[in-house]
């Protein structure tokens, strides 16, 4: 359990380093700066969410994860990054978020098709527990997941919550 004493580096691709000129962070950021950061002594590196995303959630709501986010970069990017950590004995941890996807992503979109969906149960659909409308007569939503559901006949109860496991102090 080497990660429990280790020094993890975290970067949050877009704010990093543009290694191209488009005001946002970049694998090819990450990877010129390695050895800085591995002069800092540390184990590891933790990169956020670089996986393709339509970005409503800061990359947390995943919409392909064998893709990168075009503007971070590519799959080979990623590759080259993971094997100049190595060369410089540092190791890479990939943020991988599996309790939530984007309403874009492939099994979103089955999963709210039919009621006999194959991926049906791989998403949490109940219907609502009001129907609330707010004082101006508008219909209170949750915006385009809520659409899709309304057009099954459901609608999510609120916002979905996402439990994130970190790092934790104990020995």
């Amino acid at each position: 359990m080497w990660w429990k004493n280790a020094t993890i580096y975290q970067i949050y691709p877009a704010s990093f380093r543009d290694s191209n000129g488009d005001g946002i962070g970049d694998i090819g950021g990450i990877h010129s700066q390695l050895d800085y950061i591995q002069s800092l002594g540390v184990d590891a590196i933790w990169l956020c969410p670089m996986y393709d995303s339509p970005q409503h959630d800061m990359g947390y709501d995943i919409s392909n994860y064998e893709a990168v986010y075009p503007p971070y970069g590519s799959v080979s990017d990623i590759e080259q990054l993971i094997s100049a950590c190595h060369a410089r004995g540092l190791r890479i941890l990939l943020d991988l978020v599996v309790n939530h996807t984007s309403d874009e992503h492939a099994w979103f979109q089955e999963s709210r098709s039919s009621l006999s969906s194959a991926k049906r149960d791989w998403y949490i659909w109940r219907p609502a527990r009001y129907d609330a409308e707010a004082s101006d007569g508008r219909r209170i939503t949750g915006g385009a997941v809520s659409a899709a559901a309304r057009g099954r006949g459901m609608r999510p109860r609120g916002s979905i919550t996402c439990i994130c496991l970190r790092r934790s102090s104990r020995t």
